[in-house]
């Protein structure tokens, strides 16, 4: 008699359940009930630096509005403009929420026009969000914004604290710019050994903080210095 009685309630219980769930499951997708609302807006990014009003901002959701009337794909194409921004997606969960998640360019350098400076991811995207200042121990491209920053920063690395700014020539080779007035003209091929020999004529005769105004790398040969007049 007891298994029957326990029996009935689960029934009874599996029942109530079944037609709560069904009725939850209809009513969202109808748009109708609390479910069919947006309930709560999360924000993942990589980065702590993320400016996240600027999402919020470009989302444009608010909690309760109807979350079958929100269009991911024109809300996504909103954040992915913003600058710094490298990737985004928006997901829409079926408790009411939405999660944005977002990965930002890494910032490896700057570009400038001479009058503002323009944070450069490592994949050589100018990002839009121009300074009048010089982030401290950067380096600074001018003209052409090379895919390769990584390795020419990598390259440069010994003379970094030297270096004003760099610009690329007939789009071939590099010259370097010295924060006291030196231009170094390097070689279109392997540039990288010929900063190797900068540097170590610089810990050895501290060739960089000389009164020259060019050095002119581009003879594997020998090393051509002008002095300033």
């Amino acid at each position: 008699m007891k298994k029957s009685i326990f029996f009935w309630l689960y029934f009874v219980a599996s029942i109530i359940l079944a037609v709560y769930f069904a009725t939850r499951v209809i009513t969202s997708i109808m748009g109708r009930g609390p479910v069919s609302n947006v309930k709560q807006i999360s924000i993942i990014a990589d980065s702590k630096d993320t400016d996240f009003e600027s999402v919020r901002l470009a989302l444009g959701i608010n909690s309760g509005v109807n979350i079958k009337s929100v269009d991911l794909h024109q809300i996504n194409t909103r954040v992915s403009k913003i600058p710094g921004i490298k990737n985004s997606s928006i997901r829409r969960l079926s408790n009411g929420n939405i999660v944005v998640k977002i990965q930002k360019h890494k910032v490896a350098a700057q570009w400038s026009d001479g009058a503002y400076y323009y944070p450069l991811s490592e994949d050589g995207t100018k990002i839009d969000t121009p300074s009048t200042e010089r982030d401290e121990n950067t380096i600074v491209f001018r003209g052409a914004i090379p895919e390769n920053i990584k390795e020419i920063i990598s390259g440069v690395s010994g003379i970094s604290e030297y270096i004003d700014y760099m610009n690329m020539v007939e789009s071939r080779r590099w010259d370097i710019h010295t924060k006291n007035g030196i231009t170094i003209y390097l070689p279109e091929n392997n540039p990288n050994v010929a900063v190797n020999k900068i540097s170590h004529l610089n810990q050895t005769h501290k060739i960089l903080s000389r009164n020259l105004d060019i050095i002119d790398m581009r003879d594997d040969a020998r090393i051509l210095v002008k002095t300033r007049k």
